[in-house]
């Protein structure tokens, strides 16, 4: 059993969030994870989630350090992934930094994970098994939500230094497994612009 002392979480971030330009009460640049939803900022329910279960918490960031110290060790990624390079960048930077076996990673802007979303995404991987498993719904994948370990780092830096940026492609390279987590759409609802904010605060319905 893989236990919190050999888990680290890490809270995607990184992003550019152009997506949000507009959000209510910012006209200009918007950094998404410091968006409030219910009297917090998104990455605070992002850490609050992923220490239950992890000894640490890394935060994925290359804008606004200072703010996002408050919820963990800051990680911005490292230069020679190039600027901007997506999630992955983020990933292979945390994983430099990790001290633990194991990482879970969950993107700052998904609020309602399910409650057993670690546990089961541990039970899907093994030091002689499979190194990386993510989360999956009937409906959709959800690739950045997953459990990694520490040597997935070295081919994920040539994947990215390749080129190469899309996540479900390198996990599918890499034998990472699906793991269903069945009716539960609406659990990785992804807040991405102004409407969704709205929506996730109760202004919107359906």
């Amino acid at each position: 059993m893989i236990g919190r002392d050999s888990l680290t979480g890490l809270v995607l971030a990184g992003g550019l969030g152009r997506r949000m330009q507009g959000a209510a009460g910012h006209d200009g640049e918007v950094e998404k994870g410091l968006l409030v939803l219910n009297g917090l900022p998104l990455v605070d329910h992002a850490q609050r989630f992923l220490a239950r279960h992890a000894g640490k918490i890394l935060i994925s960031a290359n804008t606004h350090r200072d703010a996002y110290e408050n919820y963990g060790t800051v990680v911005p990624d490292e230069p020679q992934l190039g600027d901007y390079s997506g999630p992955l960048a983020g990933v292979a930077s945390a994983l430099a930094c990790s001290t633990t076996p194991w990482m879970v990673v969950m993107p700052v802007d998904v609020t309602g994970l399910p409650e057993n979303l670690v546990p089961r995404l541990l039970e899907a991987v093994s030091d002689d098994g499979a190194h990386i498993a993510y989360a999956r719904t009937r409906n959709s994948v959800h690739p950045l939500c997953m459990v990694l370990h520490r040597t997935s780092r070295q081919g994920l830096c040539e994947f990215l230094l390749a080129g190469e940026r899309k996540v479900q492609l390198w996990q599918r390279q890499n034998g990472a497994a699906a793991v269903l987590f069945d009716d539960a759409d609406h659990a990785f609802f992804n807040i991405n612009t102004p409407q969704d904010l709205l929506q996730a605060r109760g202004g919107l319905r359906g």
